[in-house]
């Protein structure tokens, strides 16, 4: 009888551990995250005094420091921390510091670390139980944010499509589609986008600034998009001045690729 009240009582007191576990790991996270926004306030209010200012070098080189400390901090959180791939950064993403686009399955994302004039890119994924990263940073006077990732499954295969929106000043625009698979420690871009001629594991779509009209710029964000239920990417057309039309490129899932099959309207 003891036995048993012991292992009703050993039962009783698992959740609880587990939950106040992932409690911990939250908070903690939580902690972290407002120390990276407690440097981002700090680049903030040196901004306002410098503005204030004709020169001082000493707040410049204040201002550097930090957004050196920013970019550190958060590559070293991400890299170092596997729990980070379920951590959702609200703060930091309401306050503008880094756009985090996550997989439709959970085990795929992309952070953009995009405030302060930084291009840092990092790419975090987990297989078998394992978190990896990339780190990667985007050229000088461009921007590159992922908007979307698709997982898609191809052949009982599963592949990841991030879209992403390329802007370099001042005259280049363009979103894309790549294909992805997870190998481990690795992404090994794919082949899996089909059309007459070839095979390619990236669609590019070169655009004009003429569609961040107000009217229709929110629609920019991921033109490129993915129907799971009729399991087809739509890919929009442009006309000669690069200007969007009301007809896309629809590639299908087939037995080992997605297949150009069509050009139509978007359903």
């Amino acid at each position: 009888m003891k036995r048993n009240y012991i292992i009703k009582y050993i039962v009783f007191l698992l959740p609880a551990f587990f939950y106040s576990k992932a409690f911990t790991q939250a908070n903690d996270l939580g902690n972290e995250e407002n120390k990276l926004i407690g440097i981002h306030n700090q680049i903030s209010s040196r901004i306002n005094v410098a503005l204030s200012k004709r020169h001082d070098s000493a707040i410049n080189d204040s201002v550097a420091y930090y957004v050196q400390a920013l970019e550190k901090g958060f590559t070293s959180l991400i890299t170092s921390n596997p729990k980070t791939l379920d951590y959702p950064f609200n703060k930091l993403r309401d306050s503008s510091i880094c756009l985090v686009t996550t997989a439709t399955d959970g085990n795929m994302r992309v952070y953009n670390l995009n405030c302060w004039q930084l291009l840092t890119q990092i790419y975090q994924w987990k297989e078998k139980g394992k978190v990896y990263t990339k780190v990667t940073r985007n050229q000088k006077d461009s921007i590159l944010l992922c908007r979307e990732i698709y997982a898609v499954p191809v052949h009982g295969k599963r592949y990841y499509l991030p879209v992403t929106s390329t802007i370099i000043w001042p005259s280049h625009a363009m979103q894309s589609v790549a294909a992805w698979r997870i190998n481990g420690s690795s992404l090994n871009a794919v082949t899996l986008f089909k059309n007459k001629s070839k095979k390619a594991d990236h669609i590019d779509v070169p655009f004009s600034f003429y569609n961040f009209a107000p009217r229709i710029k929110d629609t920019l964000l991921t033109f490129i998009s993915y129907d799971d239920v009729k399991k087809k990417i739509y890919v929009p057309c442009v006309n000669e001045k690069g200007v969007f039309t009301q007809r896309y490129s629809i590639y299908e899932i087939k037995e080992d690729c997605l297949e150009f099959t069509k050009t139509g309207p978007h359903p």
